[in-house]
């Protein structure tokens, strides 16, 4: 438990300095700020690593190990893509709630679930890992489509009220811009919702149990994700959409998502 609380100080000290090297001017070249930027980013993400192999053996409940390994998984790929992409480096601030959410939802977790004889078993096949791996980071590049689109959502806002925000203007990218990335975070959530699904009913078939009970509770709320997401796009492309209801169907889409993966666990 010393061990425990000692990761998460740590991360927490790291991600204070992360979170301030966010509201600093970082400029597209290769500036000491930007550099400084991700490497805060990148030290993150390898503490939660380390955070992740000590919950690997030392948790009580699979919920735990899950969300440690989610984490993971959004700081690397923040990571990777702030280092291609100086447009999305321009969210930085917007992100900062919800790293904080989950870090305490997570210390939270680890302090309810702590328990050094008991060893969660999640990766011993390998179309379960699969659709471990893939549920995750459908959740994660929906949750940076929802940033994105909350970007869009505010953008227009003011532009529909004839206003200019010379905050927004100087740390958000253009409309244009945020409409293109949430779409395309879409896309890919889609591609990795699909092939979870899939995975994990060739999971279920191994298993030898009826393909009737695969329809569970959090199996049918990926699937109305799936369909929502795909009448996003749909939409998109037939009619057009405005900002604020990419953001708000995409922030339906996340609730649904992060129910299925979360809620029904929690309430179990």
């Amino acid at each position: 438990m010393d061990l425990y609380i000692f990761i998460e100080i740590v991360s927490f000290l790291c991600f204070i300095l992360f979170a301030l090297t966010c509201f600093t001017r970082l400029e597209n070249s290769s500036d000491i700020n930007k550099i400084v930027y991700i490497f805060n980013l990148f030290f993150l993400g390898i503490i939660s690593l380390f955070h992740y192999f000590f919950v690997l053996n030392f948790v009580s409940n699979n919920l735990t190990v899950v969300t440690s390994l989610l984490i993971v998984i959004t700081f690397f790929i923040f990571f990777i893509m702030s280092v291609l992409s100086y447009q999305f480096i321009r969210y930085r601030v917007l992100f900062i709630p919800f790293f904080l959410i989950i870090l305490i939802f997570r210390f939270t977790l680890g302090i309810l679930s702590s328990d050094k004889n008991y060893t969660v078993k999640l990766f011993d096949n390998e179309y379960l890992v699969i659709h471990i791996l893939t549920s995750l980071l459908s959740y994660s590049l929906l949750t940076i489509s929802l940033v994105t689109s909350f970007c869009l959502y505010v953008q227009s806002f003011y532009i529909k009220k004839m206003k200019f925000n010379k905050i927004i203007n100087d740390f958000l990218p253009s409309i244009y811009e945020s409409e293109l990335l949430a779409i395309r975070f879409l896309y890919f959530t889609i591609i990795f919702l699909i092939i979870s699904l899939l995975s994990g009913l060739y999971y279920f078939i191994e298993s030898g149990e009826e393909l009737i009970y695969f329809f569970n509770e959090k199996v049918i709320f990926s699937l109305i994700t799936l369909f929502l997401i795909l009448i996003i796009i749909s939409l998109r492309i037939v009619r057009g959409l405005t900002g604020q209801m990419i953001f708000k169907m995409i922030l339906l889409s996340y609730f649904l998502m992060g129910f299925s993966y979360f809620g029904l666990k929690l309430l179990a």
